[in-house]
């Protein structure tokens, strides 16, 4: 039976479209002066994703306007007469028998599919609709209508380059990423099911040739004809005529020679065998190494391969790329070079290189090291000798980092750290006074954190790569309570990164020292923007602005704080972590909260404020509440109160006679309105009962 389409009006069938419309009023127009004029046959054409079932809709909206009766399928034409508008899409996939009772229907038909009208005798007469690329202003007005925020030029040419013009397919991106989501790497990533259907139906017409080549075109991104032949494995002539047949299926481009956009080569990546990919890739970097093509162009299939190449001269080629991207101001791109340098063999001078940029992307560019990755240069630059004092770099990395519990655990080995790495663990461990013996700066600025005693002089004479010193000395002046100098000796003129970073969180204890609290605020907020909580800097720069709450009584500021950084539970073992759970022990006790308050002086050896806890939980003040509490419904606030009292879901569930599937949506409003995501960091928040 022919299933009859239920159209609305023209113009709720472009609204309903979701923007794959829009620009198109001159095809709408075409098409309706067409059907309007009693046309026998329309045919809207174009490729994958350019609207042509959108259109096939509005072509039904408009014979029903005509007093036609809109059928769509092939199956059951018996039941059709002349006031029936047959619809066909997808005209290509149609098969021999078919595409032969179509040619014998004499009344009229709109058809649509990706296919050269020329080359179908059974519409040499019909009014052609062609569907062209769209341009930029109809993919800003797209993410207009969608997100109703006004689109950027550089976000309006990254979409229409990516989808090549194709509404549906930008339609299809904007359905999985938001606006400030795109970028270059996020829509590489993207599976759209849409193309990936396309691909597999361009298979299976296709010959071996032309799907070598695509697939070829799809790794290499564009290429010239001799390194198409190269990565292909085929003879020129052989790779010609497999184009041309490419060509005439309008997957690809000349000039260069190029699939037809950039998110059908992405399909077709995606569509290939794991082992297909990397052969090719692995292919590329060879053949683009031996023309010497750019560094970043051959970077960029060896990133691409899963496994190592296992040739010498990958790790330099990927170390330069990372210098050039890092230059270029594309830090993440230069750190996946370094890591697929690090899976390469290589000479110690090399390793030493790739371990100074990495640990120069982790200081300067704030990108979070990996344990593994560190293990592994460790390992190597300690085999290799540490050739121009490579170590120190990691090291610094490890005293940066140091709120990362993996990263504080490596590196670790049968023959045990090395000096460095052993220097810093020994800072950064809160035991007595030990000796340091040696004469180099990080040496002097260790006897400084310990003594407290020529701090001055190590932070007025820094060395050019001043990460370890720096922070030691500045912490032995904490230790000293001569916070006061950091404001003096400020270095900050040719500090950069890390370096900056931890300068400002010592400059925070002067301000607090100097009564200068709205300072302490001022840097701690601007500090939580883009400092890491992993990182050393920011449990330091959070410890002086807890302290400073507490001084001035802004109790539920400080709570907020860290909860916006992630410090209310269990910190990491790092000696600035251990400054940190002294001031929030206090902290807690000025909220009311002795059990924690005890908890973190226990820990942080603070027996003063541990003796004022133990008091206190015999007296139990009543709690002071943050700012989240006034955001609560009674009705929650009740069940926290209860929560806070230790009684279960279940047990609060049967006290307001409700399911406890109600009580546990009642909390997780509770937690998406403080900023947690656990029971357990209620107290944390609000503070016991």
């Amino acid at each position: 039976m022919v299933a009859p389409l239920r159209p609305g009006l023209v113009d709720t069938v472009v609204r309903q479209a979701g923007g794959v419309l829009v620009g198109r009023e001159r095809e709408i127009t075409a098409l309706t002066d067409a059907l309007s004029g009693g046309a026998r046959s329309c045919v809207v054409h174009g490729s994958t994703g350019m609207g042509k079932s959108a259109l096939l809709s509005v072509a039904s909206s408009i014979a029903v306007r005509s007093g036609m009766r809109p059928v769509r399928g092939l199956r059951a034409l018996s039941g059709a007469d002349r006031h029936t508008l047959l619809v066909v899409d997808d005209v290509e996939r149609l098969s021999a028998e078919e595409t032969e009772r179509l040619a014998r229907f004499r009344g009229a038909v709109v058809l649509a599919g990706d296919f050269d009208p020329e080359c179908l005798d059974l519409v040499a007469d019909a009014v052609r609709v062609p569907l062209r690329p769209v341009d930029a202003g109809v993919v800003a007005e797209m993410i207009r209508r969608r997100f109703d925020v006004e689109a950027s030029p550089e976000l309006t040419a990254l979409c229409l380059d990516h989808c090549g013009g194709a509404p549906g397919v930008l339609s299809d991106v904007l359905d999985l990423v938001d606006p400030g989501e795109v970028s270059a790497r996020s829509l590489r990533g993207l599976r759209l099911p849409r193309l990936l259907r396309a691909v597999r139906r361009y298979w299976q017409v296709l010959d071996g040739e032309a799907v070598a080549v695509a697939q070829a075109l799809a790794v290499l991104g564009s290429a010239p004809l001799d390194l198409l032949c190269e990565v292909a494995g085929m003879e020129s002539c052989d790779a010609l005529a497999a184009f041309e047949r490419l060509t005439d299926a309008r997957l690809v481009l000349n000039e260069p020679m190029r699939i037809h956009s950039p998110a059908l080569s992405h399909a077709i990546w995606h569509e290939m065998a794991p082992e297909s990919r990397e052969r090719l890739h692995r292919a590329a970097a060879e053949v683009m190494h031996r023309r010497s093509d750019p560094a970043t162009a051959v970077a960029e299939h060896l990133v691409a391969c899963p496994q190592p190449v296992g040739e010498q001269w990958v790790a330099p080629v990927l170390r330069t790329a990372a210098r050039l991207h890092r230059a270029a101001g594309r830090p993440e791109s230069a750190v996946r070079c370094l890591r697929a340098a690090l899976r390469e063999p290589m000479s110690g001078q090399v390793v030493a290189q790739v371990a100074i940029g990495m640990a120069d992307l982790h200081l300067r560019c704030g990108i979070p090291p990996r344990a593994d990755e560190l293990s592994r240069c460790w390992q190597r630059l300690t085999a290799a000798g540490n050739p121009d004092g490579a170590l120190d770099r990691l090291a610094a990395v490890v005293l940066d980092w140091q709120c990362d519990e993996d990263v504080l655990g490596v590196p670790a080995g049968d023959e045990g750290p090395p000096v460095s790495f052993r220097a810093l663990a020994m800072a950064m461990s809160p035991l007595s006074e030990r000796e340091v013996i040696g004469d180099s700066p990080v040496a002097a600025a260790l006897r400084a954190f310990w003594s407290g005693q020529g701090a001055e002089r190590v932070l007025g004479d820094l060395p050019e790569f001043a990460m370890p010193p720096l922070v030691l000395a500045g912490l032995g002046l904490l230790h000293g309570g001569s916070e006061h100098v950091l404001l003096d000796l400020a270095p900050g003129d040719r500090l950069v990164g890390a370096e900056n970073d931890w300068l400002v969180a010592l400059q925070m204890w002067a301000h607090r020292a100097n009564g200068d609290h709205a300072e302490v605020f001022r840097l701690m907020h601007e500090l939580a923007e883009h400092v890491s909580p992993a990182r050393g800097c920011a449990a330091l720069a959070a410890a002086a602005f807890v302290a400073s709450c507490v001084d001035t009584g802004r109790f539920c500021e400080a709570r907020e704080m860290l909860v916006r950084l992630g410090y209310t539970g269990t910190l990491s073992p790092a000696w600035v972590c251990t400054l940190l759970l002294r001031h929030r022990a206090r902290m807690h006790l000025a909220l009311g909260a002795p059990r924690a308050a005890l908890a973190d002086a226990e820990r942080a050896g603070a027996a003063e404020i541990a003796s004022v806890a133990r008091a206190a939980l015999t007296e139990r003040p009543a709690p002071v509440r943050g700012g989240a509490w006034g955001k609560l419904t009674p009705h929650e606030a009740r069940i926290v109160e209860l929560a806070l009292d230790g009684e279960t879901n279940r047990e609060i569930a049967l006290r307001f006679n409700v399911t406890q599937r109600t009580v546990e949506l009642h909390l997780t409003r509770v937690y998406r309105k403080a900023g947690i995501s656990r029971r357990v960091q209620l107290s944390s928040v609000f503070g016991p009962a």
